[in-house]
C-alpha cells in the first residue's frame, strides 16, 4: 500500500482475505494466472496446473529474469493512472 493511501486500516483485512489460500487458488481458477502461495497450489484444478502457459515448468522458470527495479520517483508514475 502506498504510505498516503487514504484508508490504509480498511485496506488490511481485503488483502489478508485475498491471500487465503481458498481464494487466491479460485482467482487463478478464473484469471488464469499462476499464484505465489504454494498452499494454494494443491487448490487450484490439475488441468490449470499442468498448463505451461500459467504454470511454467522448471526449466523455463530457470530462464525467466527479474525486471530491473525502478525508481521510485518512476514506478509511482507509471502505477498511478
Amino acid at each position: 500500500l502506498p504510505a498516503d493511501a487514504k484508508n490504509q486500516d480498511d485496506a488490511y483485512p481485503s488483502l489478508n482475505y485475498l491471500l487465503r489460500p481458498d481464494v487466491i487458488a479460485h482467482l487463478t481458477e478464473h484469471v488464469f494466472y499462476a499464484n505465489a502461495n504454494k498452499e494454494a497450489t494443491a487448490l487450484v484444478s490439475q488441468q490449470v496446473r499442468d498448463n505451461p502457459g500459467i504454470y511454467p515448468p522448471a526449466d523455463v522458470r530457470a530462464m525467466l529474469v527479474a525486471l530491473k527495479v525502478q525508481e521510485r520517483k518512476l514506478d509511482r508514475v507509471r502505477t498511478r493512472a
